[in-house]
């Protein structure tokens, strides 16, 4: 269980209106974009110890509507930017991985056994999952733009949403909670071959790893999507700033094919 503080959202909502009701009495200004930035980021350890993880390693289990097995997952990231996401099932492990420049995959589960590259739309999504420190950090320095966008529900809480437009073209939105100063929801928005993709997380299970909170539960599916709907990510551990060699996140090297037996 995470040491961090987790009360349900009817009690934390009483608290963030009562902190928020106190905000407004005391004739504060709304706060700026950059202001709740500063919460977010101290509350997840600081600034420091954020831009000091070299790796971030989860494992756990992975469950998806409608399939009774769970899958394991491991998740590798690093601060050059890499990402890798195993799934693994009965012995058939679907990758997926960025070596900071292209993406490629392996999707044993739709017949696909072999290594292939991905597009330049469908990597674009690493390049946010691979940010180890998260868009927040040095946002300005990344090439990313930061909106505020007011107060709005998330499940009972009122939550800090904040809109960043990524500077590769993509968007994403984040919903702050205004008691722990954690994200509680993402809303990605991006576009692929020319087609809107939304994909929605709600996060949770805060758990300290050297000294940042780190997610360990996640709820996936699409915009508006019901519980039920969405497949969920349960990580028991996490490991940073261990080995993740440059060979993980690389598109395998071709294997050498036999040579055939020359006969007289």
């Amino acid at each position: 269980m995470s040491p961090l503080p987790r009360l349900r959202h009817a009690a934390l909502a009483l608290l963030a209106a009562g902190g928020l009701s106190a905000f407004a009495a005391a004739g504060a200004a709304t706060p700026t974009a950059d202001e709740i930035i500063a919460k977010n980021v101290e509350a997840r350890g600081g600034a420091d110890k954020l831009r000091a993880l070299a790796t971030l390693k989860r494992t756990g289990h992975l469950v998806i509507p409608g399939l009774r097995a769970e899958l394991t997952v491991i998740e590798w990231k690093t601060a050059g930017g890499q990402y890798r996401q195993d799934v693994t099932l009965q012995g058939l492990t679907a990758i997926q991985a960025f070596d900071g420049r292209e993406a490629w995959q392996v999707q044993p589960f739709e017949g696909r056994k072999d290594p292939y590259r991905m597009s330049a739309d469908e990597a674009k999504g690493f390049k946010l999952a691979a940010d180890i420190a998260g868009p927040f950090v040095d946002y300005q320095a990344k090439g990313h733009k930061v909106e505020y966008l007011g107060l709005e529900d998330v499940d009972g809480t009122p939550a800090h949403k904040l809109r960043v437009a990524l500077k590769w073209g993509d968007e994403a939105t984040y919903w702050i909670d205004p008691d722990t100063w954690m994200v509680i929801r993402e809303l990605d928005r991006s576009l692929i071959r020319g087609a809107e993709q939304l994909a929605e997380t709600d996060y949770g299970e805060y758990q300290k790893v050297a000294g940042v909170w780190v997610p360990m539960a996640e709820a996936q599916g699409g915009k508006g999507s019901e519980p039920a709907q969405r497949q969920k990510y349960v990580y028991d551990s996490a490991e940073a700033n261990g080995p993740a060699p440059a060979s993980t996140f690389a598109f395998p090297a071709e294997k050498p094919r036999a040579v055939a037996e020359v006969r007289p």
